[in-house]
């Protein structure tokens, strides 16, 4: 008898919240040994899909085949005993335990004791993969590189051989996204099956074997990645034609339309969350603000449109300092929120 070639085959799944279809008759297929991309714009419904086979929802409609056989996931334990993990995009960890301790109390009975030799374990494991982790450091002392390097290593530490990853290089810098792609392809190799949940076509193509989409909820096909390119890839993604050459019209160069100078602001714990910050933005531009959840972008927003005071620094607003203006004062003067 053949061997089954897939770990995971989801049929006619349906999701729906309410009167809202999340997911409608998705079929869906995952080889041993492969990195399958999810691909879909916003919304839809990649995550939801996933969060199915990872026991946190229920189909409403279909099945779920592990292994060739029949699985009812109705809970995250279901889908760890079936050897299913899922890395989300917001960690679940415990800041004040170590790292050890946070894969150890998820993988033992009530009542267990900590035992020497779990640093030694976890250590072992996170080298055979290519993983930098020191078992020993609490998590609150991590870079978020780190947090997903130990999510990884927990699912792994479980037994999981479908490792489901959301958006897993959202809050990456480059060569930490190259370093993670290296560590997929070497859990491929090792017989691991891995789903990435992405909208990002550059690493869709860079890293997996297939690529499956989906559109509004419903599933469109899937294709070898070494058979497609980005304009097809959006194509399906969209269901129509786009053109991909930006045009980016030369903006003539104005003097300062809002300047912020050595602007300090506190968060709403007392520390600092934006410290000596100045950058300024033209008439006609679209100026972005990069940085992960937490870095002080919404304080920094708040600060402009007038709801959060600031420590120290200017605001300069067609020649005027706007620091102490009331959000009305401020938005009559065409700054919103």
């Amino acid at each position: 008898m053949a061997e089954q070639p897939y770990a995971i085959e989801m049929r006619g799944i349906t999701k729906t919240f309410g009167s809202v279809v999340a997911n409608k008759d998705v079929n869906l297929t995952l080889k041993k040994g492969e990195i399958l991309a999810l691909l879909g714009e916003n919304g839809s419904g990649k995550t939801t899909l996933m969060n199915m086979l990872s026991g946190i929802y229920a189909p409403d409609k279909g099945e779920i085949l592990v292994d060739g056989k029949p699985a009812v996931i109705a809970s995250p334990e279901d889908a760890k005993r079936l050897g299913i993990g899922m890395v989300h995009q917001h960690f679940k960890l415990v800041d004040v335990f170590s790292a050890a301790d946070n894969i150890w109390m998820g993988a033992q009975e009530a009542g267990f004791v900590l035992k020497k030799d779990r640093y030694r374990k976890i250590e072992e494991m996170a080298k055979k993969f290519g993983f930098d982790l020191d078992p020993r450091k609490q998590v609150c002392n991590m870079a978020v590189s780190e947090k997903q390097t130990l999510e990884i290593i927990k699912v792994l530490y479980y037994g999981a051989k479908v490792i489901i990853l959301d958006e897993p290089t959202a809050v990456l810098t480059v060569q930490e996204i190259e370093k993670l792609f290296g560590v997929l392809r070497r859990m491929r190799d090792e017989g691991h099956s891995i789903i990435i949940i992405t909208h990002k076509l550059n690493e869709v193509l860079d890293v997996s074997d297939r690529v499956a989409i989906l559109r509004k909820g419903e599933y469109i096909g899937t294709v070898d990645t070494a058979s497609t390119n980005e304009q097809e890839l959006t194509e399906y993604m969209v269901g129509r034609k786009v053109d991909l050459n930006i045009q980016r019209p030369v903006v003539e160069k104005t003097r300062p339309l809002l300047e912020i100078r050595d602007l300090t602001i506190r968060s709403d714990e007392g520390n600092v969350a934006i410290d000596n910050v100045s950058f300024y933005i033209r008439g006609g531009e679209m100026l972005g603000v990069a940085g992960i959840a937490g870095c002080g972008q919404k304080e920094l927003c708040e600060a402009i449109a007038g709801l959060r005071p600031i420590e120290s620094g200017k605001m300069i607003h067609k020649g005027e300092n706007i620091v102490g203006l009331s959000p009305k004062e401020i938005l009559a003067k065409g700054i919103s929120m």
